[in-house]
């Protein structure tokens, strides 16, 4: 075995991919007496950031710590985690694919669209509920397993009611993430707010392609105003009217 926390040991199968922050491992997990659990997925912290090492550590303790607050069906799980080992770890769900992945795919229905949206909408609000804006989504962080979306990635996390981000983690994570993805005031001041996760869930919203004479598009037009208080207020709001546009499209 190549490692082991409390009851559970593991074996590394393969590196499946790599972030800002660190790598994920494709693992065998087992129990105490040699059961096979079956196959996840671990997320690793990096070890080459030097004199900022210690930033990132808790930047990733604070990772680990806000997912497993989120708990709901579309956001990603996590089971295990070891955060004093010197490349500390957490242990997930082993995802299918990613939405990137099936949008280059081609093949998702306009009813598995709507379905992805719905999903992604629905984990980002309780994101928000508990306090925290994602700053990072993006169509590589909705993870599926299965027919179910779940948001992921929780690296840029940030709490709103907490002054923990300390100077240098501020300026680590302003340049991280998916210019793509960003909101004008981000670009312009790195400015996050829930309007700023609207902003980058309208760009997603339009990258799942839907008709250009869908209403969905009017949906799409105000989560990405350039002003944020033209923007919807809460994901909850814009869940809604994307529900309601939805409808000629099945």
């Amino acid at each position: 075995m190549d490692g082991f926390h409390g009851n559970y040991q593991y074996k590394i199968i393969e590196r499946i991919g790599k972030g800002g922050f660190g790598y994920v491992e494709k693992i065998e997990l087992f129990n105490i007496a040699g059961h096979r659990c079956g196959n996840y997925a671990r997320k690793c912290l990096r070890g080459d950031f030097g004199d900022d090492l210690d930033e990132y550590r808790r930047r990733f303790e604070r990772e680990v710590t806000y997912q497993a607050n989120c708990i709901h069906t579309n956001v990603a799980n996590i089971y295990l985690c070891d955060l004093i080992s010197p490349h500390p770890w957490f242990i997930m769900d082993l995802a299918d694919s990613d939405l990137q992945k099936d949008i280059n795919s081609k093949t998702l229905s306009m009813e598995q669209k709507i379905a992805a949206i719905n999903m992604v909408l629905q984990g980002v609000a309780l994101i928000h509920e508990q306090n925290y804006l994602h700053r990072d989504i993006k169509p590589n962080n909705v993870l599926r397993f299965g027919g179910v979306y779940k948001v992921s990635d929780f690296g840029l996390v940030k709490n709103l009611d907490t002054a923990a981000e300390s100077e240098v983690l501020t300026k680590i994570t302003t340049w991280m993430g998916n210019q793509q993805y960003w909101a004008p005031e981000v670009v312009a001041a790195a400015k996050y707010s829930v309007g700023s996760d609207i902003y980058s869930l309208g760009i997603l919203m339009e990258d799942m392609g839907f008709p250009d004479t869908s209403s969905i598009q009017k949906v799409i037009k105000k989560s990405t105003e350039r002003r944020p208080l033209d923007r919807y207020a809460s994901v909850k709001d814009l869940q809604e009217d994307f529900i309601a546009a939805a409808k000629d499209l099945t």
